[in-house]
């Protein structure tokens, strides 16, 4: 019968990500694809919700998730879950679990492990599970598997031509590093960073760097309400565009290293995209960046403390917190070390590219779909 999958297709934000993802992973198993934001109907794939697909995948606001339901006969209904720190809203988990035959979709084995805490603090109790990284949920009659599938990338190749003028303004003694946020919460590590740049301002080498900051409106906003300064000159805001996977390889080959100390993170695709362009990054790997895509080499970890602190994500939501020094000391190491460390990133790409496709780190759900599991 097929599979319908309900996401977003506006913008460029992971949500758009994820719906493009999944249609070129899912193929010719997708029936149908249901444009939640624009309710379907402006293009030749777009379909309303409904129709026959035994199947209904949902990857967009979970606060929408209801939508599969009308007019549709699906027999299960698997739904992406990313959760960016210890909350997961009460409500959207429990619109989630009331579905028919629900089946939950984690992107890292951390975000299952904090899935499945909701759930028992719902009722739920854990079973054992037939495939790895997964489990099974169960209250009275209601089995709720949890599928972790990685999430992947599609359209990213490096410039060449682009690489090559980043090495040669890196002899001249510049620096460019990008960091992106669409959040107005503290997840990203948006001021942090901010805060390790101006403590780095006083040396020398530092007078011809940039800090690009990619933020939408309501991220920039919110960083300065924080900002208790005036951040210096050479740290320059950019309003976030709509780019495609294409567009996003050349900005990110113009850059020498992308910043992403998230302190807490569903994922993070964007380190993986610079990874596939031969990009050094700096990043946590705690949380959902511990799903393994920010680990090798071109890769600059940033060390988080390892006691969960409070983080406006929700109430009661947890995640580790983050020391700009640490930031600044990755910062300092980065610049020295930088042509090595492109040098690894360079080599590394085309394999990054191979490991993170779509079709791959989907293909335990595509084996779950031809399974019916469990």
């Amino acid at each position: 019968m097929g599979v319908r999958l309900y996401g977003r297709d506006i913008g460029n934000g992971s949500l758009v990500t994820l719906s493009r993802g999944f249609q070129r992973a899912l193929g010719d198993r997708l029936e149908g694809f249901v444009a939640i934001d624009r309710r379907g109907g402006s293009e030749e794939n777009d379909a309303p919700p409904g129709a026959l697909a035994s199947d209904g995948i949902f990857v967009a606001d979970l606060n929408q998730v209801r939508l599969m339901t009308i007019g549709a006969r699906h027999e299960r209904h698997w739904v992406q879950v990313t959760p960016n720190s210890t909350h997961i809203p009460p409500q959207q988990l429990h619109a989630v679990v009331q579905l028919p035959e629900p089946r939950v979709l984690s992107c890292s084995p951390w975000g299952t492990r904090v899935i499945l805490r909701a759930l028992q603090e719902m009722g739920f109790e854990g079973a054992p599970s037939p495939l790895p990284w997964s489990a099974v949920a169960v209250h009275r009659d209601k089995r709720v598997p949890v599928l972790t599938v990685r999430h992947g990338i599609t359209g990213i190749v490096p410039s060449e031509p682009y690489l090559e003028r980043t090495r040669l303004e890196y002899q001249q003694g510049r620096f460019t590093v990008v960091h992106f946020s669409t959040s107005i919460g503290e997840r990203k590590g948006t001021l942090e960073l901010v805060q390790a740049w101006e403590a780095l301002q006083h040396k020398p080498e530092w007078q011809r760097a940039q800090l690009l900051l990619v933020l939408d409106v309501l991220a920039r906003s919110a960083l300065e309400e924080r900002l208790h300064f005036r951040p210096s000159p050479n740290v320059i805001f950019v309003p976030r565009m709509k780019a495609s996977p294409e567009d996003m390889a050349l900005l990110l080959c113009r850059c020498h290293l992308l910043a992403a100390p998230s302190r807490g993170e569903g994922f993070g695709l964007l380190p993986l995209e610079a990874r596939a362009c031969g990009v050094p990054v700096l990043a946590t790997v705690t949380t959902g960046h511990g799903a393994g895509h920010v680990v090798g080499r071109g890769v600059v970890a940033v060390p988080q403390e390892t006691e969960l602190r409070p983080i406006d994500d929700g109430p009661g939501a947890l995640a580790p917190a983050l020391d700009p020094a640490v930031i600044a000391a990755g910062l300092q190491y980065a610049r020295d070390c930088w042509l090595q460390l492109h040098t690894d990133a360079t080599a590394d790409s085309a394999a990054v590219r191979e490991e993170w496709s779509w079709e791959r780190q989907l293909a335990p759900l595509v084996q779950a779909l031809e399974e019916s599991w469990p």
